[in-house]
């Protein structure tokens, strides 16, 4: 009964938010309008201003209830308990352990363990990618098994694989854990897969990494596997937390932008050697931390995309005008109509910025998913490091900077990066849209779960 009253008032609430916005815009509408119109307000131009006012409030209406079961909207909520949507992010994880299994039961354990370590010897190894994976056995208890790193070596197996590129591709688990004997997972896949493990002293106990603190903990595991995948001497080393799922053309998409924009890009019409100095690409960051306030590249992108629809709109309405008219009405129309046709434009802009600005942009970036070739390159943000591609010259000089400092809760791994970044001039990128997805809900460094399925759906 509590629930249902909590759900209630919070409903109300929502409401009463929205219908504020609304007011708010309503209110400048009229405003923008009396200014463009002082000197010539009339009652078509009343009537105008109604009609665009019930265009905006329909539209809003529509994509109130649409946009309620988007994730990444303005309008999204979650009306659902804890419980519903542990049970729905549950249920995404038993799908993939089940695929997981099916791919496990396929391979030779001995021969596939074999093909790598025989590969990664090769002097032409293209990636080392690095799995950083810690049990989770605190949350086993409530949950069961949730074998993230059997889903994302086996998926990452199975791309490679399809791919064609187990000779020039070499992925390896890095098992940090502090008691990596325990961690069963991880045994159990390096009959399969290579394994790098981080060995700690005896004495190491308990105590000490609690004072340590569990994000220097972080950083110096990080700094263990960027070492661990240098060794095998790539050209390219990629580091993924073990609830980093890649995606089926995560592959393709890295070898098109490494060749068409990192390697070489093209200028005059020719292809030319890439000489900017760069670090790292990040293949993933949560949506949740996409929004159009959160990066001015992301805010360039919500306007360009509301002038781009608001011009196809004004051009089409003077199509329409000029088609429609006669000669002689349209001669008219073009003396006297031009602050209606910059009128129409400043409301289309601002009806395009609004949706754009509630859908989300997750949903619109989206749209370069449908072919590798659609991808790019965008400046990069100082979150996160879910999945992050390394040049391998830069490596070593990373590896020197995060052994010199000491991160704590308020200067994590992510942020060091950037400062190394800053420090020496030199350029990060974020991968659009997303190579690889979140499918961890537990985080072993919070020791919490998350049950926002708006993460992972």
């Amino acid at each position: 009964m509590e629930y249902l009253c909590n759900r209630k008032a919070n409903i109300i609430c929502y409401v009463l938010y929205y219908c504020r916005i609304l007011f708010n815009l309503i209110q400048w509408l009229i405003i923008i309008t009396f200014c463009c119109f002082a000197k010539q307000f009339t009652r078509s131009r009343l009537v105008s201003l109604i009609k665009i006012l019930s265009v905006y409030i329909v539209t809003l209406a529509v994509l109130f209830t649409v946009c309620q079961k988007l994730p990444y909207s303005f309008f999204y909520r979650s009306y659902g308990s804890n419980e519903i949507n542990f049970a729905r992010i549950r249920s995404l994880n038993n799908q993939r352990r089940s695929k997981a299994r099916e791919v496990l039961s396929e391979l030779n354990p001995s021969g596939t363990r074999r093909m790598y370590l025989q590969n990664g010897k090769s002097d032409h190894l293209t990636y080392a990618i690095g799995v950083v994976t810690v049990a989770r056995k605190n949350f086993i208890a409530e949950v069961g098994e949730l074998e993230y790193l059997t889903q994302v070596m086996t998926q990452l197996h199975d791309v490679i694989a399809k791919h064609g590129a187990t000779n020039y591709v070499f992925p390896f688990m890095c098992n940090v854990d502090l008691k990596p004997e325990d961690f069963y997972e991880a045994l159990h896949l390096a009959q399969y897969f290579p394994n790098e493990t981080k060995l700690y002293s005896s004495t190491y106990q308990e105590g000490s990494y609690k004072r340590t603190g569990k994000m220097e903990m972080e950083k110096q595991d990080y700094v263990f596997c960027l070492e661990s995948a240098l060794e095998y001497n790539p050209d390219y080393v990629i580091l993924i937390e073990d609830d980093a799922y890649p995606k089926d053309n995560f592959l393709e998409v890295l070898e098109h932008l490494i060749e068409t924009k990192l390697e070489t890009n093209i200028r005059r019409g020719e292809r030319t050697l890439n000489t900017v100095r760069w670090g790292w690409v990040k293949l993933m960051i949560p949506y949740s931390l996409t929004k159009y306030h959160r990066n001015w590249f992301f805010f360039c992108q919500w306007v360009a995309l509301a002038l781009l629809l608001s011009g196809i709109v004004w051009l089409a309405h003077c199509f329409y005008i000029e088609c429609c008219s006669s000669t002689r009405q349209s001669a008219n129309i073009i003396k006297t109509s031009s602050t209606s046709f910059c009128v129409l434009l400043l409301f289309t802009f601002i009806y395009f910025l609004l949706i754009i600005w509630i859908i989300g942009r997750a949903y619109y970036v989206q749209v370069r998913s449908f072919s590798p070739y659609l991808h790019a390159l965008e400046p990069g943000t100082s979150c996160c490091t879910q999945a992050v591609l390394f040049q391998s010259s830069e490596v070593p000089s990373i590896v020197k900077y995060l052994r010199s400092i000491k991160c704590s809760r308020h200067f994590p791994l992510d942020f060091a990066l950037d400062n190394y970044r800053i420090d020496n001039n030199i350029k990060q990128y974020l991968v659009s849209p997303n190579i690889f997805s979140h499918i961890g809900f537990y985080s072993s460094i919070r020791q919490s779960f998350n049950t926002n399925e708006a993460e992972f759906v």
